[in-house]
């Protein structure tokens, strides 16, 4: 059979990932795919990273998984203070210009995870590309995530390492300097080191490894159950994409700690301890956290589990698989929802392959819209204008609330529309979103 290199199928069609899908034997296979990615792509992925790292440094903030080391070592809070408040890349200034300045002779490595709720233009970039494989496959349960490693820090930090249970890697290798990365079979290594993690004796195993190197533009695929590690001593950028493919487990987890999230109130008092030993007086501390409303309340274990399961869901669907919910844009630019007349008289589209989902419950219709829950008062015609956007297509606005300002008066299908564009659910036509 013809690999993909020695063919004229371009890359990222429904084509190409039959035969990623073919010589990676379904996911279970090392494989690296030469020249994938086009040198614009890399450009454009590059200054969207660029972007991400001034977008982290303004929050100041390593909550997401952004880590420095160098010389293998993990960086502590002051020296990531010291990067955030002094090193912010210029304007116009290229990855590599940064980094070279930044760090010019030093080994260095930068980790920053869940990239995708930084940058629309790269989640959305890197969506369509694999649209035709999810279409294939499916959404990972817990959703897809977009992580960067950067640097020349020779062997990978973290070491030989197993990355989590089903979890399998697409990396983008954006360059400009090449990576070699090590796989042991899981019984192999276990036979050498007693399954070792986090192993940084690399060199008396690497007889025992299958290598993979890789250059600018190649795309590099790995599933979960390799131990492996790279190397990387030239200046390089990759971009991984995670297909999170949970345990029962830890889907089950994950369906739990929503109810953590989102159905908890915030209540810090402390709690004395119980003399009367009262089981029921303690059990009523319990209940006034719960944020339930009647219907909820009235529900079986299993049932609000169930109830649970399908919200979680609808968010990751809503979100196009992404894991992570993006920056409204009252976190980003400080929009207000309330000033929705900036959307009066425009054009507007849910950007593909974006949904919103939506479900009437009572006399509320609770809409899913990249990957956060609005609820609104129920009208017929909301459903209607949420089906015309989920067509992917230019819509007038003034056309999407005909209908609805019959019962309605103008100004509450324009908020309607403004909650959708803040939640990056819609983006207007007309003019450039801030991004």
């Amino acid at each position: 059979m013809d690999t993909i290199t020695e063919t004229q199928i371009k890359s990222f069609s429904s084509e190409w990932w039959d035969t990623f899908l073919q010589e990676n034997e379904n996911f279970t296979t090392t494989k690296v795919f030469k020249n994938v990615i086009t040198s614009e792509d890399i450009v454009f992925l590059n200054k969207e990273i660029i972007k991400i790292i001034q977008e982290l440094y303004a929050l100041k903030t390593n909550k997401y998984g952004f880590r420095v080391y160098l010389d293998g070592k993990l960086q502590n809070n002051d020296f990531m203070t010291n990067l955030f408040e002094k090193h912010i890349p210029f304007e116009n200034e290229n990855i590599t210009e940064y980094f070279d300045r930044v760090f010019s002779d030093k080994k260095f490595g930068m980790i920053i995870n869940h990239t995708e709720k930084f940058s629309e233009d790269l989640a959305h970039n890197i969506l369509l590309k694999i649209q035709p494989l999810l279409d294939k496959v499916g959404i990972p349960l817990t959703g897809l995530s977009a992580h960067i490693l950067i640097g020349n820090y020779g062997w990978t930090p973290l070491g030989i390492h197993q990355d989590t249970r089903g979890e399998n890697v697409i990396h983008f290798h954006l360059g400009p300097g090449p990576k070699i990365m090590y796989n042991w079979n899981e019984e192999d290594y276990k036979e050498l080191t007693g399954k070792k993690d986090n192993n940084k004796d690399v060199e008396p195993l690497l007889p025992y490894a299958e290598s993979y190197p890789f250059e600018t533009g190649d795309l590099y695929y790995m599933p979960w159950n390799k131990y492996h590690i790279g190397f990387s001593d030239q200046f390089s950028v990759g971009l991984t994409i995670w297909f999170n493919n949970p345990t029962k487990r830890s889907f089950t987890t994950a369906i739990l700690d929503a109810l953590h999230l989102q159905h908890l109130n915030e209540d810090d008092e402390i709690l004395s301890p119980n003399k009367d030993k009262d089981i029921d007086l303690t059990f009523e501390n319990i209940k006034s956290v719960l944020n339930l409303n009647e219907n909820l309340r009235g529900l079986t274990f299993i049932d609000l589990l169930k109830y649970l399961h399908k919200e979680y869901k609808l968010a990751i669907l809503s979100n196009g698989g992404w894991a992570s919910i993006p920056v409204t844009l009252t976190d980003k630019i400080k929009y207000e929802i309330d000033n929705y007349e900036i959307l009066d008289n425009k054009k507007i589209i849910t950007p593909y392959p974006f949904k919103t989902f939506y479900e009437k419950i009572d006399d509320e219709l609770v809409i899913f819209a990249r990957g956060y829950k609005v609820k609104i008062r129920y009208h017929d015609e909301l459903i209607n204008i949420i089906d015309k956007l989920n067509q992917n297509k230019e819509e007038l606005v003034t056309d999407l609330l005909s209908n609805l300002i019959v019962d309605w008066p103008v100004e509450a299908g324009l908020y309607f529309l403004s909650l959708l564009y803040d939640k990056r659910a819609i983006n207007i036509v007309e003019t450039n979103q801030l991004k």
